[in-house]
């Protein structure tokens, strides 16, 4: 990545290009971000993010694939899903969510969703 394409952090470049590639996976990385001791099923995610189960259910797969989030089965059989307690996944999500509230880097962060949403 050159660095016109970079928000200055390797880590937060590295988190965006592996887990953002759709706005809803952005909006559950600030979700879990600014909510981070939630335990959630899809449904309430879901419902608190103003998205369908749909579009949330394989953004959380692939969260929970990358590390960044946790999932638990409950006796009554839901699934619920959590921010991983790791520091370090922690610290990265909350450092993308920062960068993300500065303009220049957040529309990068814009670009590089727009252009995985046009690959398919």
């Amino acid at each position: 990545m050159d660095d016109l394409s970079s928000s200055g952090d390797r880590d937060v470049d590295r988190f965006v290009d592996a887990n953002i590639s759709s706005f809803a996976a952005w909006d559950v990385a600030v979700y879990l971000d600014n909510n981070a001791d939630v335990n959630a099923d899809v449904t309430d995610l879901a419902a608190r993010l103003g998205r369908k189960e749909y579009e949330i259910e394989p953004v959380l797969h692939d969260l929970v694939d990358h590390g960044v989030a946790v999932v638990s089965s409950e006796p009554d059989g839901v699934v619920r899903y959590t921010l991983s307690s790791d520091h370090g996944v922690r610290e990265v999500v909350s450092r993308f969510v920062e960068l993300a509230r500065e303009r220049e880097v957040r529309l990068e962060f814009v670009r590089r969703v727009l252009a995985r949403l046009s690959r398919g």
